[in-house]
């Protein structure tokens, strides 16, 4: 199991400034650009700190990355509250560096109603003990390149463990998928806001090289950057536990790669559902 310094919970964490104005610095995602899950999830912090009904938990957010972020310098999150309603609070974040947005988010809180449900059934995939263990370091240090297309962070709390990660994604029935395990070793508070939070934060870690794998031969050709990025959560969170990340990339089109991604606790519950657009494009570089 991975071990480092600091905890996990920290990268959350923000500085009230104000009434609606937050600040917190951010880790390195790519060298000297700050990790676009770290951002998000501190977005939807500062959306959820300004919440005061605490029946009102996070069901969607939308993310737009501007930017890139400086992992140097402290990043302000500015949020405004659209409406509270009798079910539904809308809240609407910037993050901010030097007077520029470098992230836009809208986050939704609704009070939990009875209604039908239904969900796809957890994959058929091998467990995450059987799967090779493969830390951050030496993922760094056998392919640099694959590291930070994929976005990886320098994790020493995250343990991540991709299905057949030697493979690049392949064609089956039509479809490219990847399937990855995935979980924070170390204990967080028991708060749907900070879980939620917490998984906005490792659902960044292989959108872009899930949306990237069919097309692994020329990525050195490629530029790669997150565009926008959208969740939904549909159940209780315990990043804590093993979670499945199920993803796949239906398209890839004018520059543009598109990842899906479900994930399941080991229960098979469905508890999240994320999308991202990436940055595909050939190097503008002459």
């Amino acid at each position: 199991m991975p071990t480092g310094d600091g905890r996990f919970v920290d990268r959350l964490t923000l500085e009230t400034l104000d009434r609606d104005i937050f600040s917190g610095t951010c880790h390195a995602g790519a060298p000297l650009r700050a990790y676009g899950g770290q951002i998000a999830a501190q977005a939807l912090m500062a959306a959820g700190m300004t919440v005061d009904d605490t029946d009102r938990q996070v069901h969607s957010l939308h993310g737009y990355f501007l930017r890139p972020g400086r992992t140097k310098d402290s990043i302000i999150y500015l949020v405004e509250r659209p409406r509270d309603g009798r079910s539904f609070s809308t809240r609407i974040v910037r993050a901010v560096q030097h007077g520029e947005t470098i992230f836009l988010m809208t986050a939704s809180f609704a009070v939990k109603d009875p209604g039908p449900e239904h969900q796809f059934e957890l994959p058929t995939v091998v467990s995450p003990e059987v799967v090779a263990e493969m830390s951050f370091p030496e993922i760094l240090a056998s392919d640099p390149e694959r590291a930070l297309n994929l976005n990886y962070p320098d994790q020493a709390l995250v343990d991540l463990r991709i299905v057949d990660h030697e493979k690049h994604a392949l064609l089956h029935d039509g479809r490219f998928e990847r399937m990855s395990w995935v979980r924070i070793t170390e204990p967080l508070p028991d708060d749907p806001l900070v879980q939620a939070s917490a998984l906005a934060y490792l659902s960044d870690l292989t959108m872009v090289g899930t949306a990237l794998s069919p097309h692994f031969e020329i990525k050195d050709q490629l530029q790669l950057a997150s565009i926008d990025h959208a969740m939904w959560f549909h159940a209780p969170i315990d990043t804590g536990q093993w979670l499945l990340f199920a993803q796949d990339t239906p398209v890839a089109r004018g520059g543009h790669g598109l990842a899906r991604g479900l994930f399941y606790d080991r229960q098979g519950q469905l508890v999240a559902s994320v999308v991202q657009e990436s940055l595909m494009r050939m190097s503008r570089r002459s």
